[in-house]
């Protein structure tokens, strides 16, 4: 339930402002104080949105600020949802947390990041530290490395928080036995691949990020599947391993590719768009011109178009989409079953991939 706030302001005479009672916010809102309070309450879910919506603007209006450790000692969480990502660096991690922002706004919570850099023992240790804050719910996001003694280790730890109460939501691959909002990686590396077929594209060499995560299998997974849909080849001669996920580290990839590739290949694939940003970079500095000389796409179209020459082909996973459903999930009514929701992936081809022949 949600409690009244206890610090009332004061004038600038120093006079003591009247405390705004949640009674005063349900009466300006046209509801019962009971509503009032579980509108108030991230953790209640038997409010209409509509209550909920004018509940809240009454709130607004008054200066009205529920008391939060009042609502966490009575409730059991504080109206936040802790998002735990891979890299705070990374562009992709910040269209989920745009999209979560957005869709916790209007429901009168915050959001809160912690950054791991892609380490399961990392995210063991973040948790254990969020559970001591009691947030509604964790969402997990980003890819993730480890082994399987620290995967195990971070399956317990959030049994652990959801034995206490709280929900959990990754936003990710469908790899964890809880409600996940799935990336489409696997789906947009397939279609970007048989894109590049149709554009006539027939040998691409691959610039794969460092580290063994789920995610960068899936887009491998994907970018397989399309080649044998197709028929592209995939120069696995030219295909590197253990590329840091930087424009520094597209860069030293595509320079390596370029010098000793094969006459045939005809596109260079990075997993990201920041990592094409370095391969096209590269590619100027040895003479070549991007698009036209060898084609370029990148992967998750977080980058903004305009700002690049030639625009850059991605394959848009509607990042802010997941970051808005992970919220959506983590507030709703729980039910038995785990809930994995699916999205579309769409590509974009841009003049970075023109077509051959």
């Amino acid at each position: 339930m949600a409690k009244d706030n206890d610090d009332g302001a004061t004038t600038r005479s120093g006079a003591r402002r009247p405390v705004v009672t949640l009674r005063d916010v349900a009466k300006a809102a046209g509801v019962g104080l009971a509503t009032a309070s579980r509108a108030l309450d991230p953790a209640s879910r038997y409010v209409t949105d509509d209550a909920r919506l004018r509940v809240h603007d009454a709130a607004t209006k008054l200066g009205y600020r529920p008391n939060s450790s009042a609502r966490a000692t009575t409730t059991g969480a504080t109206p936040t949802i802790a998002m735990v990502v891979s890299d705070i660096r990374d562009p992709y991690n910040a269209q989920l947390v745009h999209g979560a922002i957005n869709a916790a706004r209007h429901r009168g919570l915050m959001v809160t990041i912690s950054g791991t850099e892609h380490a399961a023992d990392d995210e063991v240790r973040v948790i254990r530290m969020l559970r001591s804050q009691r947030p509604l719910a964790l969402v997990l996001a980003g890819a993730r490395g480890g082994t399987n003694t620290s995967h195990a280790a971070l399956l317990r730890e959030l049994e652990r928080y959801e034995r206490d109460g709280g929900r959990i939501v990754v936003a990710g691959e469908d790899e964890l036995p809880f409600d996940t909002a799935i990336v489409p990686r696997r789906e947009g590396a397939r279609l970007l691949i048989t894109s590049l077929a149709e554009l006539g594209y027939r040998s691409v060499a691959l610039i794969r990020p460092d580290g063994d995560s789920s995610g960068v299998r899936s887009w491998e997974t994907g970018i397989a599947e399309g080649a044998r849909q197709t028929g592209v080849h995939v120069d696995h001669v030219a295909h590197l391993r253990d590329v840091p996920m930087s424009r520094e580290g597209g860069y030293a990839a595509a320079t390596e590719l370029l010098s000793a590739r094969r006459a045939d290949v005809d596109a260079l694939v990075a997993a990201t768009d920041t990592m094409a940003l370095g391969a096209m970079s590269a590619m100027r500095t040895i003479g070549l011109v991007p698009g036209t000389d060898i084609g370029v796409a990148g992967f998750d179209d977080v980058v903004d178009a305009d700002d690049v020459t030639p625009g850059l082909t991605s394959v848009n996973l509607a990042l802010e989409a997941v970051g808005a459903a992970v919220v959506d999930m983590a507030t709703s009514v729980p039910v038995e079953q785990r809930r994995a929701e699916h999205f579309e992936a769409r590509i974009t081809v841009r003049a970075s991939t023109p077509p051959r022949g």
